[in-house]
């Protein structure tokens, strides 16, 4: 399916991460990593104490819960009210390219335009397996949102890849139920998952993990927060 994309432009104003920009990863209940994970930028839970984020290296991280000393103690209920206008902000947008029909979703290497993809089925989860092209065409004003209202599924070495100014911080995730990232996968974009995020072995995210109703697993995995500077929009 090599080629297909958008026909949207990127010109619309994009969505904003609010509070919840500083976060890495941020979920509902715990987040865990089997092995050690590196992250640039905070970790946190909305609904549970500091001991629920555990199997990190802690001088390396950043951490808050409700149980975090005041005002640190509302960040993450902050951050997670943000995302939820996030989500608001995203449903709402029609569609400039529609997968819905297309068997797999994102298989094979597939290009994306600018603009609102949406990926949404009543009866198949989306898997990504391959490339996916998210091409800016020079525009430093150009956002990608990519809309499901299932499951997302990342293939075993699979690959996001930004071209001609596309920006890690411009690319959005919305994804209703649960994602699962396989193993040596490099991901970019904030990744909003309705309920939980595992990520296997070895995969990289440029951007944010952020789960709204319940956890996020890792696994030797690395994630960072995009550089603002790299930016020409509020975040």
């Amino acid at each position: 399916m090599g080629g297909a994309g958008a026909a949207g432009s990127g010109s619309y104003e994009g969505p904003s991460l609010g509070s919840a920009k500083t976060f890495a990863v941020l979920a509902y209940s715990a987040i865990t990593t089997a092995n050690i994970s590196t992250i640039t930028g905070d970790i946190g839970v909305s609904a549970g104490a500091m001991s629920t984020i555990t199997g990190f290296d802690a001088p390396a991280d950043t951490k808050y819960g409700t149980d975090s000393l005041p005002p640190d103690d509302a960040r993450t209920l902050l951050a997670q009210g943000d995302v939820t206008a996030l989500v608001a902000n995203i449903d709402p947008r029609a569609c400039d390219a529609d997968y819905t029909n297309v068997v797999g979703g994102l298989t094979g290497d597939v290009t994306l335009q600018p603009g609102v993809t949406c990926m949404n089925s009543f009866s198949a989860d989306v898997l990504l397996n391959g490339h996916v092209y998210l091409d800016a065409h020079g525009d430093p004003n150009a956002f990608f949102v990519i809309r499901g209202n299932l499951t997302l599924t990342v293939a075993d070495a699979a690959e996001i890849v930004l071209l001609n100014g596309a920006q890690a911080c411009s690319v959005f995730w919305r994804i209703s139920k649960q994602v699962t990232i396989g193993k040596t996968v490099k991901f970019q974009g904030t990744l909003i998952a309705g309920t939980a995020i595992t990520m296997q072995t070895g995969s990289t995210l440029t951007g944010h993990a952020l789960a709204q109703t319940a956890g996020i697993q890792l696994d030797a995995d690395t994630i960072e927060v995009p550089s603002s500077a790299a930016c020409t929009h509020p975040q």
